[in-house]
């Protein structure tokens, strides 16, 4: 029903989607200037090439967060992107997003083990934030698979989406704590102000996912 709200004339949509695109620019700017301005000491013992793959795999790893709060964004469907583009668009969207998400995130661990000349880390108890990245690298991996396959695997759309939601809460969480634990860039000051505050704007709209959808049941 929601592809029947009337649209806003095309001179306000260009209006509030231009406002959008320079706001989303905004935010990958911010963010990928982190590693640039609040450079974590791991950065001083690195050198050409390795140097460039930590960096690197530190830029990939905040576009997947950021990308992840987008796709929480395109999930809440607000009323005002709804009458920009329509339902069946948003989720186009929200696909391809998932996509790209799904590219950078298997990107990120290969680009930091590149920085260690591929040595992995060692089963020891400071690693601890990279271990909870990696397991959440693999169950963002079977999360999107079971998107993608789920026609083909014949699960059945509403036990899907229900999985699907949950799915979202844990990574969001789980993503919050890698964040926050695994580079000195986020241990203090804006990083980790932003960091935090991306964080809960996501966890609240996920919340207003789950009331509309309990409200819808009751």
């Amino acid at each position: 029903h929601m592809d029947s709200v009337e649209l806003y004339t095309v001179k306000t949509r260009i209006i509030i989607t231009c406002f959008l695109g320079v706001l989303i620019a905004a935010l990958f700017a911010g963010s990928w200037s982190i590693p640039f301005l609040f450079e974590s000491s791991s950065i001083l013992y690195k050198f050409g090439i390795q140097k460039i793959y930590l960096r690197s795999g530190k830029l990939v790893g905040i576009t997947v967060a950021v990308l992840v709060f987008l796709q929480i964004v395109l999930a809440f469907r607000f009323a005002p992107l709804l009458k920009i583009v329509s339902l069946k668009r948003l989720i186009g969207i929200h696909r391809a997003n998932g996509i790209c998400l799904s590219v950078f995130i298997m990107l990120h661990p290969l680009l930091m083990l590149a920085s260690e000349g591929f040595t992995f880390y060692q089963f020891e108890k400071r690693y601890w934030p990279e271990f909870v990245g990696i397991g959440l690298l693999g169950f963002i991996v079977l999360y999107s698979a079971a998107a993608f396959f789920r026609n083909a695997m014949g699960f059945p759309y509403a036990k899907w989406l229900l999985t699907h939601r949950i799915g979202a809460v844990l990574v969001a969480i789980v993503m919050q704590i890698h964040i926050l634990n695994v580079s000195e860039s986020f241990k203090a000051g804006l990083p980790r102000i932003a960091a935090l505050a991306i964080g809960g704007l996501t966890l609240l709209m996920l919340a207003g996912i789950w009331v509309r959808r309990l409200s819808k049941n009751t």
